[in-house]
């Protein structure tokens, strides 16, 4: 009989089997075959998805490994969430080609290390395993961030990612360290015992400490005031770290929010919920007037990405099963279609060597395969109907109105408007200006596939909204 726990443990077992393979070959094979080994990479991820089913399917939700490990729907559904960002980002890699000049099996398993932390902490419910899983995610970006070392770009964003990381990660231990102070416990449900002697309020020291792992876990998601890393961090890094960076690490910050917030804290949500209602508005706020006077796309991509936090945090906000299911749906959806984005401009980045938007002018003649998935992509982010982006904020802000935040639902739909004026620009000087170069832009048949795949996702999602309701309804907070 095998013991639970390590059926549980079977997924992040395959991501270290992976791990030793890819080494294995990396110390055998030389560079110029780092394309087979990417590919390799993205093929050993995929038995992920039938695992993942097969635990849904056959496993109880429990708390395993003597309450450290939890295997529950949120936790599998976020799992799946890490492992197609992992797979599409793995495809992106494979187009850096030439960017990288050494050490490209050094990348993918860096790609594979911070996976795996995203996995442990997707399960995690004790305070020390979710501090090490964050860490080893962090640590991961840290350097994959500054992995251009010919680029100053990169090497100065790395510097500045590990400098403020370093600090959250601080805040977020001394906050950890307060709530076991006052609870005596650092177990997810010894600590749910205990808060639920204090449900008129919190006493200081657990309000202190709450506020301090809150400040650490914000950083993670790029809410504001937290957020200032954010644009040079994008700009700097390689593009599928900054791919991997807005979707995986954004929803493994987003997941420890819940598992705090609303597992641990919700007999308290009248303390803490008008506090996360203004942070999401003026993230929403700074990430979309941010983002109206930039030229490079990555940057521009930056402020996006802190304003959808903040539609996320509209869902957390809310402490309701219906806000935790919009969050949750708005994630799925955000995979596809910032990954989507991300791919088109790894793509063209590849044939030009440029991030500036002014040098996608006439992308329609060049690629009008990569101008079309890039319009489509920016629509969906937009929350453009029919696609997955809209009927997402759609549930966000449902959500509010229900629970009375009106104000914060007129900010969520009024930064809809403005995201469509600097999107559609990104779409006017793809087929309204005429290309410098009209050198035709190629697309490989992995980026072509990953592509077609996002685009497919973003209108079955957005068409077909039921199954992917279920699934945001089973893994959210009852």
């Amino acid at each position: 009989m095998i013991p639970a726990g390590l059926l549980a443990l079977l997924p992040e077992l395959w991501i270290g089997l992976l791990f030793s393979a890819i080494l294995a070959l990396d110390l055998r094979w030389k560079e110029t075959r780092s394309s087979t080994m990417g590919m390799l990479t993205a093929v050993g991820l995929m038995p992920l998805f039938p695992l993942l089913w097969w635990q849904h399917s056959s496993l109880h939700p429990a708390d395993l490994l003597s309450g450290m490990y939890r295997l529950d729907p949120m936790a599998l559904l976020f799992k799946g969430i890490f492992s197609a960002s992992a797979i599409l980002v793995t495809l992106m890699t494979r187009e850096l080609g030439k960017t990288i000049q050494r050490g490209h099996g050094e990348f993918y398993l860096l790609l594979l290390t911070a996976t795996l932390g995203m996995f442990f902490a997707a399960s995690s419910a004790n305070f020390i395993m979710l501090f090490v899983s964050l860490e080893l995610i962090a640590i991961t970006f840290y350097v994959l961030t500054a992995y251009l070392q010919t680029d100053l770009h990169s090497l100065e964003a790395g510097m500045k990612y590990l400098v403020l990381g370093s600090l959250a990660s601080g805040l977020l231990l001394y906050g950890f360290a307060f709530i076991y102070g006052a609870t005596g416990s650092l177990q997810f449900s010894k600590i749910q015992e205990a808060l639920s002697h204090h449900q008129a309020s919190l006493p200081v020291p657990l309000l202190f400490g709450l506020l301090l792992a809150l400040s650490g876990i914000l950083f993670k998601v790029a809410a504001v005031p937290f957020q200032l890393w954010v644009p040079d961090v994008y700009q700097g890094a390689p593009t599928p770290v900054t791919a991997f960076l807005s979707v995986g690490s954004k929803a493994a910050g987003i997941l420890v929010v819940f598992r705090v917030l609303q597992e641990l804290f919700l007999l308290q949500a009248h303390q803490w919920s008008p506090i996360i209602a203004w942070i999401a508005g003026l993230t929403i706020a700074y990430g979309n007037l941010g983002a109206i006077p930039q030229t490079n796309i990555k940057r521009l991509l930056g402020y996006s990405s802190i304003g959808h936090a903040g539609y996320l945090l509209i869902g957390i906000a809310t402490a309701t099963t219906l806000g935790s299911a919009g969050t949750n749906f708005y994630l799925i959806s955000y995979l596809f279609t910032n990954l989507a984005v991300f791919l088109v401009v790894t793509a063209f980045s590849r044939q030009t060597g440029s991030d500036e938007i002014r040098d996608y002018a006439g992308l329609s003649k060049r690629s009008p395969f990569l101008a079309a998935a890039m319009f489509i992509a920016l629509l969906s982010l937009a929350g453009v109907p029919p696609l997955a982006g809209f009927f997402g904020k759609f549930l966000l802000l449902m959500s509010a109105v229900t629970e009375g935040y009106l104000p914060l639902a007129i900010v969520g739909a009024a930064a809809v408007v403005v995201s469509l004026y600097y999107y559609l620009l990104i779409v006017y000087t793809m087929y309204a200006d005429k290309p410098e170069d009209p050198t035709p832009i190629p697309v490989s048949a992995p980026v072509r596939l990953a592509l077609l795949l996002c685009l497919v996702a973003m209108l079955g999602i957005g068409i077909w909204q039921g199954p992917f309701l279920r699934i945001s309804l089973a893994a959210s907070f009852q």
